[in-house]
Formats: C-alpha cells, sequence, structure tokens
C-alpha cells in the first residue's frame, strides 16, 4: 500500500457521548469525590487506582511525570488524580476530539482501506489490523499477543507466526522502540537505509489527516489527486483549528 497514493478520503465521526448532557444526575467535578463514582464505568479510580497496580505500566504511566514512576509512583499518581486533568468527570471536561469516528481511503491502483476509532471499548489504546488479499489475509492484535495470523484462501490452511521475540513490546505496540533503534543504527553505521520513510511520508501523512479532518467537518469527500485543492483544503482546516 505505501507504494500507492491516496487519491480520496471521506470521514465521519462526533463527539457523541463524553458530553456534559449525558453525564449520570448528581455527578461531581472530580472522580475521588463523586457520589456516583461507584456506578460509573469510566470512573479515573477505576481505571488508574483499583486495583492499585504494582509498577508504574500503561495506562498509569501516561498519568505521572517520568520522574514520578520510580517505586513512590503510586503516591503521585493517587495526587494526580485527586488534583490533575485526568481525575475530571470525563463528561465535565473541555474535550472537543470526536469519541467515534470512521475514515475511508481510496488508493490509485483501486485498493481500499478503512479504519474505525472509538473510545468506549474493552480495549485500550489498542489497534487490531487486518489484510485482506487476493490470496488471502492477514491479521494483528497489538498488545494482546505478539503473533501475526495468516489464512491462506488456496489451501485453507491458517498460520500463527511469532513475533515474540522480535517485539519488545511497549509503546505503540513497539513500534517506538524501532523507530529509536532504526535511527541509533543509521547514525552509528552511516547507513540511512535503516530510516524506510522519511520527511514527505511524514508531511504525506499528516496532509492525509488534514483531509480526513476536512471531509468529517464539511460532509464531502476530499479528492487528492489535485496538488493544489488539497493545499487549500489543508490551510483551511489548520486555521479552524
Amino acid at each position: 500500500m505505501s507504494k500507492h497514493k491516496c487519491i480520496k478520503v471521506s470521514s465521519f465521526g462526533s463527539l457523541q457521548h463524553f458530553r456534559k448532557e449525558d453525564k449520570p444526575k448528581n455527578g461531581g467535578k472530580r472522580c475521588l469525590d463523586c457520589k456516583v463514582e461507584p456506578t460509573c464505568a469510566y470512573s479515573a479510580k477505576k481505571i488508574y487506582l483499583d486495583p492499585k497496580p504494582e509498577s508504574a505500566i500503561f495506562p498509569m504511566n501516561a498519568v505521572c511525570d517520568i520522574e514520578d514512576t520510580g517505586t513512590s509512583y503510586y503516591y503521585h499518581l493517587k495526587k494526580e488524580i485527586e488534583t490533575g486533568p485526568y481525575g475530571k468527570c470525563v463528561y465535565e471536561t473541555d474535550n472537543n476530539v470526536c469519541d467515534n469516528q470512521v475514515v475511508n481511503f481510496e488508493f490509485d491502483n483501486g485498493s481500499t482501506a478503512s479504519l474505525t476509532m472509538i473510545a468506549y471499548s474493552k480495549d485500550m489504546c489498542q489497534r487490531k489490523t487486518v489484510l485482506y488479499g487476493t490470496k488471502g489475509q492477514l491479521q494483528w492484535d497489538d498488545f494482546k499477543d505478539y503473533s501475526i495470523q495468516h489464512y491462506d484462501f488456496l489451501t485453507q490452511n491458517f498460520q500463527i507466526i511469532d513475533c515474540e521475540e522480535e517485539n519488545p513490546g511497549w509503546g505503540h505496540g513497539g513500534s517506538d522502540f524501532f523507530i529509536i533503534d532504526s535511527f541509533v543504527k543509521a547514525v552509528a553505521t552511516k547507513d540511512e537505509s535503516y530510516i524506510t520513510t522519511g520527511p514527505q511520508a511524514s508531511l504525506n501523512s499528516h496532509l492525509l489527516t488534514f483531509a480526513a479532518e476536512h471531509s468529517r467537518v464539511s460532509g464531502q469527500v476530499v479528492d487528492l489527486t489535485e496538488d493544489s485543492k488539497l493545499e487549500s483544503v489543508n490551510v483551511n482546516v489548520v486555521l479552524s483549528i
């Protein structure tokens, strides 16, 4: 897919649930002093403090500063929930980001892709990827396990490819590690081939995101085949943000 250019993008989404008008009756401003906290599924107390985590793993380590994730991290974690933004009622924040969204892409070779983001789910900050080809399909679920599932349409053979030894885990399913690892290797060996994507690829991904947001706001399919039109779309979206 990376060799082919995205030519059209459309998106739908909204802030559907985490709004003040959907706040539980008699709910407080903060989770730790809220009367309805025991019956709230999105309580910060349930998510970050109960049961007491044994170490500063995700998502707890996202709440505290990196220097506060040592042996006394629970003290800092509780303090942040008591006074910081993570302890605010999710229905009372100034959030204006979609809590549900779909984005559709069409590429210049006729292939398509879709992305679904949902805030209310059993899995937290996890990505599930499925690639459908003409001869089979690949499936991967980060954080759940370090394996790729492959199914061959012709032989009907199902194979699980274990990647645990190659994947150190953590940040973004291990991607954070490999980005830094590739950069260090490239610098150490003076070999640019370790860097598989450059500034242009990063810029294109951002432009694509801006185009998706323009589509969501305007309700129109965005045509990316006209560069001048794309630049105009992205400038307008940036200014509106």
